[in-house]
């Protein structure tokens, strides 16, 4: 079995939402190929990678929606870009394609499991609260409390913390297709297409925003093609890959809607962007106020700039690594700016703390480079 994407350079040119001059496109992120015709997953660039030209806030950060901002993390402004959504996911229309052998196992496919893993996978990059859809778990979780707690007990705590409303609702179509090839000695070929929408629930608006696009991935993503080959003799089956055990046809397309989650996540994080207010800058150290509970990651890639009265001013691009509530990160490259550079010199001499008049914010670029292989 493949077990990580072969991941390529290539410029991926972003939008340029800077006040300052620059001399050519920014390179903030890499792709990963996973096979010919199929969806790539893009990378962050290192921030020990980032030249000049690269350190600009990346094209789908809201900047002026700071502007909207209270930072207050209990209860923070629906238009400020550092809270975070709360979303409810679906499967929606299923279809199944191809023709003669294998389509009736992949018919049986329960899309039940994709749902599951979708919401886990989102869950766990915490840039996003999910309602989960998960209700037989849950229904049994309350029937264990309303007979170790009371039904008194359970009421006053079901008051205390109602179920949250969804801002959004993610919702997914798949189409999975099977192509067979050769008389005697054939291998299966599987497709698997997820594309997604993004609902408001309350004016029913179909959002344009997050754009996550056409996800296709492959078999030959997944397996090695000689795993998916198969004898017949006599129209009959004989050895090798058993294409009518659904059980069999699961597990292949269990890892390839695994590596179109993967792809799912790595468009959500370069279009969502994780964000934190910076604290203070000492020599090339900069603190965040806010961590994992803003979905800042491991190795995060962050351009570190000063957003006032409505301007951006790049500063520089950080290596930064989350606790709980709090991040730090080491600015790996300063922008040659004669802005940046008083701020590395005060910097340099002391502790920087941002005014009122001027805070520093830090925005990540995309997916850290060893996410996929690690934590999906």
């Amino acid at each position: 079995m493949k077990t990580s994407f072969k991941v390529t350079l290539s410029a991926v040119a972003l939008c340029v939402l800077s006040a300052c001059q620059s001399t050519g496109p920014a390179q903030q992120t890499e792709a990963g190929k996973v096979s010919n015709r199929a969806s790539n997953a893009i990378i962050a660039k290192s921030a020990y990678s980032f030249e000049q030209d690269d350190i600009k806030v990346p094209a789908f950060f809201d900047t002026q929606g700071l502007s909207n901002c209270n930072f207050d993390r209990a209860d923070e402004n629906d238009n400020c870009p550092l809270k975070k959504p709360i979303v409810r996911m679906y499967f929606g229309g299923t279809d199944v394609g191809g023709q003669g052998q294998g389509v009736d196992a992949l018919r049986e496919y329960d899309d039940h499991q994709l749902l599951m893993m979708l919401e886990n996978q989102f869950a766990g990059i915490n840039r996003f609260r999910i309602v989960t859809r998960d209700d037989e778990t849950v229904s049994q979780e309350q029937q264990i409390q309303l007979e170790q707690q009371g039904a008194k007990n359970v009421a006053r705590r079901a008051a205390e913390r109602r179920t949250l409303q969804p801002d959004y609702i993610v919702k997914l179509d798949t189409l999975r297709t099977v192509k067979n090839e050769g008389s005697i000695t054939g291998w299966m070929d599987y497709t698997l297409e997820i594309t997604s929408a993004i609902i408001d629930p309350y004016t029913r608006e179909l959002m344009p925003y997050p754009n996550l696009g056409k996800i296709r991935v492959k078999s030959e993503d997944v397996r090695e093609r000689n795993e998916l080959k198969y004898v017949m003799a006599n129209n009959r089956y004989v050895s090798g890959y058993r294409y009518f055990d659904s059980a069999h046809v699961n597990a292949v397309i269990n890892d390839m809607a695994s590596r179109g989650i993967d792809i799912l996540l790595t468009r959500m994080l370069s279009e969502m962007p994780a964000t934190a207010q910076v604290l203070g800058i000492k020599g090339n150290q900069v603190s965040l106020d806010r961590g994992q509970n803003a979905g800042v990651l491991a190795n995060e890639t962050m351009i570190i700039f000063e957003y006032s009265a409505g301007f951006v001013e790049p500063i520089g691009v950080a290596n930064v690594n989350p606790s709980r509530n709090s991040a730090t990160g080491e600015i790996t490259l300063w922008k040659n700016t004669q802005r940046a550079e008083s701020i590395e010199a005060q910097a340099a001499a002391g502790i920087y703390r941002p005014s009122s008049q001027g805070k520093i914010f830090a925005v990540s670029v995309g997916t850290p480079a060893n996410f996929l292989e690690n934590r999906t």
